[in-house]
């Protein structure tokens, strides 16, 4: 009753918003997707000489922290690793003032009650939680660079927290859900993978869905990364700390059991800092493609007197790039292939789906407060309110497209152990697309694993690494 009261009240209001919708929707969805598709566009390219012009008139708007973090991320790939550090230093500012409740409590109501007669897209950008774990991990890549692995370790740490406390979070939700369960239905019990009830949401929505199932059950959750506890676990064996290693690759592995994690378990557990003096672990980290695009979806619900549309962000199922091995070549001979440590395209999916779910309830009574609009409209306006009223309706009813666009839809690794000496490292797919070579040096009786990374991103395979042989050791 109080939402309508107040729907009823904003009806003048809402004949501007109206009025503006075409700007709102320019600036707020067309924009986006266009500035997301240029960001893509340029991933791998080595062309992000303009970039920070075009992103300066964003860096303190609604969505800072969204295009901080794109941008964050294309300086990495463009192998600008202090100008990349400083635009994540940037962007987790903004998300600790995000995060700190008390003080954006109140600017973000407001925000939510604009929402109410528009859409979601009007509310800041809240980065979700696997992006932000993502985005410790990439800075510690980038200390990994500039040689400094203290700092690396002291963003793996964080990482390791948000993943905890992501964990924590999502089961107190499940024992809320089954406390609610079991109110309704002592006999029932609600599951980890029971993210809904299907009776309480309509059938077109389960519909939509049911089209992700098969990409989102590639994942067990969307609150731990295989990816993050593997490179913290090569972190800590590389300052030593064999214990905290041990404990992240068998994290590691319960999450991706590949015959590789369990030999490095093995490794650990039986050399502990007893080195094989003989040979040096290279480790090759590769990031392929990118993650899926959100696009609009819209169902139709009835209402008094007629029928109305909810709009939902969705990801079509055929932009998902499903994980290519890599061929990993050393002086002209394949010595491995690459195995999948996490597919960040289907973890997308599955926490896309989660949330869509979740947020039925506030679309729906989103849908009470606009219906409500334009009743008041057509009282007070005649015809022509009514018309208004349900023009404003259509304009505004969009889904909320923003994400993180420039994370990899799944990331790949390859261990080798060399000797000391020069190599040239090269990366292939079974397609033919190739990288060019790189010399990678192992100096002599050093411990230190190499690191290398690669990134296969728009028919492209780049990859560097933390020790790079010079031209005349080369030869």
């Amino acid at each position: 009753m109080a939402l309508i009261t107040y729907a009823k009240r904003a009806g003048i209001y809402c004949i501007l918003l109206c009025l503006t919708t075409q700007v709102t929707h320019a600036s707020t969805f067309k924009t986006y997707t266009e500035e997301s598709n240029h960001f893509r566009g340029v991933m791998n390219l080595e062309s992000t000489e303009t970039l920070p012009a075009k992103l300066k008139d964003k860096e303190t708007g609604k969505d800072a922290v969204l295009y901080t973090l794109e941008k964050a991320r294309i300086y990495q790939v463009d192998q600008k690793y202090q100008e990349s550090i400083e635009a994540y230093k940037k962007a987790f500012e903004l998300l600790d003032k995000q995060n700190n409740r008390a003080v954006v409590s109140v600017s973000r109501m407001g925000f939510k009650a604009l929402s109410m007669l528009s859409n979601d897209s009007v509310v800041p950008y809240l980065v979700a939680p696997y992006e932000q774990v993502l985005a410790h991990i990439s800075q510690a890549k980038n200390y990994i660079f500039i040689h400094d692995l203290q700092a690396a370790g002291i963003e793996m740490r964080v990482a390791q927290q948000l993943q905890r406390d992501i964990e924590l979070n999502h089961e107190k939700e499940l024992a809320k859900k089954v406390e609610k369960e079991k109110s309704k239905n002592p006999q029932k019990q609600a599951t980890d993978n029971e993210e809904f009830d299907s009776a309480e949401t309509p059938s077109q929505l389960n519909d939509a869905l049911s089209g992700l199932d098969q990409i989102a059950g590639k994942i067990k959750n969307t609150y731990q990364n295989s990816y993050a506890f593997y490179m913290a676990a090569n972190v800590w064996e590389a300052m030593g700390e064999y214990n905290d290693a041990l404990v992240d690759y068998k994290k590691a592995y319960e999450l991706q059991p590949d015959q590789q994690i369990g030999q490095d378990i093995q490794r650990v557990d039986q050399m502990g800092a007893q080195h094989n003096m003989a040979t040096v672990p290279v480790i090759v980290f590769i990031e392929q493609g990118l993650v899926p695009q959100k696009i609009e979806q819209k169902i139709t619900l009835p209402v008094p007197n007629g029928l109305t549309s909810i709009a939902f962000a969705m990801y079509d199922p055929s932009t998902y790039q499903t994980p290519k091995p890599i061929q990993v070549s050393v002086d002209g001979r394949v010595s491995q292939r690459s195995y999948v440590m996490s597919d960040i395209g289907a973890l997308a999916v599955k926490q896309l789906k989660e949330q869509t779910v979740s947020t039925v309830s506030s679309q729906a009574a989103r849908v009470i407060a606009k219906y409500a609009v334009q009743q008041q409209l057509g009282q007070q306006l005649g015809t022509l309110g009514q018309l208004a009223g349900n023009l404003m309706n259509v304009a505004t009813e969009h889904a909320d497209l923003r994400s993180w666009s420039t994370l990899p839809s799944n990331t790949q690794i390859a261990r080798l152990n060399l000797k000391p000496g020069t190599y040239q490292l090269k990366l292939s797919q079974m397609t033919g697309l190739s990288s060019d070579s790189v010399p990678i040096l192992i100096p002599a009786g050093t411990t230190q694993p190499i690191f290398v990374y690669a990134y296969d991103i728009n028919n492209k395979i780049s990859l560097t690494s933390n020790v790079i042989a010079s031209a005349t050791n080369a030869q």
